[in-house]
């Protein structure tokens, strides 16, 4: 392989974040979208108005929740993600998101200009007139953690009572895509009629048992896209367990410590992927020391993974001024 300029492995690299490969949890959540979609369809065709369910997708940071049903919700046949249709539509919602604010930021998604100051009720019956205008059967409300979490009972309560609105709107009820933390399924189960009116996809760590055949098929889809081969340190399933530790486990972390490596490969100039540039991927990405590398040391599975900076010196080397006594 001959030496790539920085563009031309950029433009590989891009491919690479833009491919999907599909497991378990993303197929139960195709399945989930699928069956709204298409039983929605039905009672159109036949005339009736229906209330809509609601999908959880809950899992750690990292499971690839978010990139998995933006995929599922761009790609589908059968709905026009994003402008200028909007039959689904994603809103990601800030750290400190009240319910008035997540209004005004979907009202924003849709290309809607809020005048005025406004109350939460009449902006979240602007989002259903807009839901309705605009066709829309699935609103993705991406770490909807946020609107619930260090909420006063009243604050819950009114989130809760907007969700079922939208669920129940009798003119045009939405499915609900609400994704976040483990934590959004315990928020939600404090309140048992909304809860009964939504199904959970847990995108759930992963582990060398159940999943390490499945690394393996990763790996290899991802180096075949790069034409890139497979390297002799590769080959052991050392490997696998090294990668599955680094990324704590979770899919959407090791689909980036994988493209991050062949990345690495490619700057090099490599025609083989090594462990080493797995090594050299961690590195980079953390800024840990070698010994604190699990892609280098023996016993890597006492590492705690995922933390920036680690063993590495932080404090400032005292300062000597010539001359001093």
């Amino acid at each position: 392989m001959t030496h790539m300029s920085r563009e031309e492995v950029s433009h590989i690299v891009a491919d690479l974040e833009n491919r999907l490969i599909t497991h378990d949890s993303f197929l139960e959540l195709q399945h989930q979208i699928d069956d709204f979609l298409y039983r929605r369809k039905a009672h159109t065709a036949a005339g009736r108005v229906t209330a809509q369910r609601g999908i959880v997708v809950i899992g750690n940071a990292g499971a690839g929740k978010s990139f998995g049903i933006e995929h599922l919700l761009l790609k589908h046949p059968h709905l026009a993600y994003g402008k200028p249709y909007n039959q689904a539509l994603t809103v990601r919602l800030a750290s400190e998101a009240t319910i008035k604010g997540v209004g005004l930021d979907t009202l924003d998604a849709y290309g809607y200009e809020s005048k005025g100051s406004r109350t939460g009720h009449s902006i979240w019956r602007q989002v259903m007139r807009q839901a309705r205008s605009h066709k829309t059967l699935f609103l993705h409300f991406d770490e909807a953690q946020h609107i619930l979490r260090g909420k006063s009972k009243s604050e819950f309560d009114q989130v809760m009572l907007v969700w079922k609105s939208c669920l129940e709107y009798t003119e045009w009820p939405v499915s609900l895509i609400l994704s976040g933390t483990c934590e959004l399924l315990e928020l939600i189960n404090r309140d048992d009629q909304l809860s009964r009116r939504f199904d959970v996809v847990h995108f759930a760590p992963m582990t060398f048992a159940s999943h390490g055949h499945e690394v393996t098929a990763v790996l290899d889809a991802y180096l075949k896209a790069a034409r890139i081969s497979r390297g002799k340190t590769l080959e052991s399933s050392t490997l696998v367990r090294r990668l599955l530790h680094a990324a704590r486990y979770e899919f959407g972390t090791m689909i980036g410590l994988i493209i991050a490596a062949i990345k690495l490969a490619l700057r090099k100039g490599h025609q083989n992927l090594e462990q080493s540039h797995f090594a050299g991927a961690y590195r980079r990405q953390k800024r840990c020391v070698d010994a604190l590398n699990p892609f280098i040391v023996d016993n890597y599975r006492s590492i705690k993974t995922g933390q920036l900076l680690s063993g590495v010196e932080l404090e400032a080397s005292p300062v000597t001024y010539r001359g001093a006594a």
